[in-house]
């Protein structure tokens, strides 16, 4: 189908200025399946071109959309998801439920689980006097009692590089991703996080001192601006930090007593608490800390395969199903049982999108894998293949 300039026009509105949309004549639009690829197709543009550009002005990208889209059309490219900040969460919440349905929810039922979770945008901020604020895809100035001037954009993010704080004390903000959930932030010095789901990171409002320490809970990608007068640290629970020196890696808390972190450009240290020991990190390569021993392990990756996640793919290379499941249970919010032991250590290799349904990603893995998934509402039971 060639969409009309009057499609692709509606299309950006929708991305780009939903609160001034009419619901109506929005649900109409939305019933016709070429439009939910049209939408489909500005998410995965919008990604890439996000991705070069933190902050890209909005009516420039527009014209570059609406050519790559016909581009894209007449060569026929095969769509992917990829995390789009304004258009995932919407064209979930549209298929799942009417758009004045969505309007009724609080905001605590906005970040609590559902039927089933949708995987997308979404995020809440904890200001320092303890507020919360809900954060939305929407243009919007976020001011606290203690802080001022923070950016929430509809494609970039959180932006925190005009924030100001009263006084001269380090006044702190917490990003907390739930289940499901993914989030883009911009520190006051303009270093960029992408803060993957069950994810917390707490960050001073503007950075003030010899360090610039942020302290991490999940796991982040990281684009540290580079300031050699003041070191970038990344604090976390396990006894463990790791000193920036300009650069590009990924850290991961998720399993009980270990760090991962993932170098794909620059100079990182880590340095272990109880022995101030810093085992230095190169391009692709990975260091597991394990808070147990207090040993750190390096060796050579390849880094895509640990940061996939924030260009919207689940990358497995040979992981067992029992680590796959983890992943997709954090991301769709689903428990996992096994009817035996054995099946945990089957193994699977793929890249699937992370905004497939989860019924799809599971048909997927099955069939290499050797052996069956059911689903019933957010349970999957992993059995033999019969």
């Amino acid at each position: 189908m060639k969409y009309t300039d009057e499609d692709i026009e509606f299309a950006n509105l929708i991305l780009t200025d939903r609160e001034n949309q009419d619901d109506m004549k929005v649900e109409a639009w939305m019933e016709d399946p070429e439009h939910v690829k049209l939408l489909k197709e500005f998410a995965t543009v919008y990604q890439t071109r996000r991705n070069v550009d933190f902050n890209r002005d909005k009516k420039e990208e527009f014209v570059r959309l609406e050519n790559t889209i016909q581009e894209r059309k007449s060569r026929r490219m095969t769509l992917r998801w990829s995390v789009a900040a304004s258009i995932i969460l919407m064209v979930g919440l549209f298929v799942g439920r009417t758009v004045n349905e969505w309007r009724d929810l609080d905001d605590a039922r906005l970040l609590a689980e559902t039927e089933r979770i949708v995987p997308g945008v979404k995020a809440e901020l904890i200001l320092s006097t303890g507020e919360r604020v809900i954060l939305n895809q929407q243009s919007a100035l976020i001011e606290g009692m203690n802080e001022t001037g923070i950016q929430n954009d509809s494609v970039s993010g959180l932006n925190y590089t005009t924030a100001k704080v009263q006084g001269e004390e380090s006044i702190y903000n917490t990003m907390r991703i739930p289940v499901g959930g993914f989030y883009q932030l911009a520190l006051s010095d303009g270093s960029k996080v992408w803060l993957n789901s069950m994810t917390e990171l707490r960050f001073p409002v503007t950075f003030m001192g010899e360090e610039r320490k942020v302290y991490l809970t999940g796991e982040a990608y990281f684009e540290v601006t580079h300031d050699s007068k003041h070191p970038f640290i990344v604090m976390t629970e396990k006894g463990m930090e790791v000193k920036v020196y300009g650069t590009e890696f990924n850290m991961n808390t998720y399993r009980e007593g270990m760090v991962q972190t993932v170098l794909v450009k620059g100079k990182v240290g880590i340095r272990v608490d109880g022995t101030g020991k810093e085992v230095m990190l190169a391009p692709k390569q990975i260091a597991v800390y394990e808070e147990k021993t207090g040993m750190v392990q390096v060796e050579e990756v390849d880094p895509y395969r640990y940061i996939a996640w924030k260009d919207g793919e689940f990358v497995f290379e040979r992981e067992t199903i029992e680590e796959i499941m983890g992943r997709l249970s954090r991301w769709f919010d689903v428990k996992v049982f096994y009817e035996n032991e054995s099946l945990k250590r089957k193994r699977f290799t793929g890249v699937i999108s992370r905004y497939e349904d989860i019924e799809q990603v599971l048909r997927l893995i099955e069939g290499p894998a050797t052996l069956r998934f059911e689903v019933k509402g957010n349970v999957v039971t992993v059995k033999n293949e019969q």
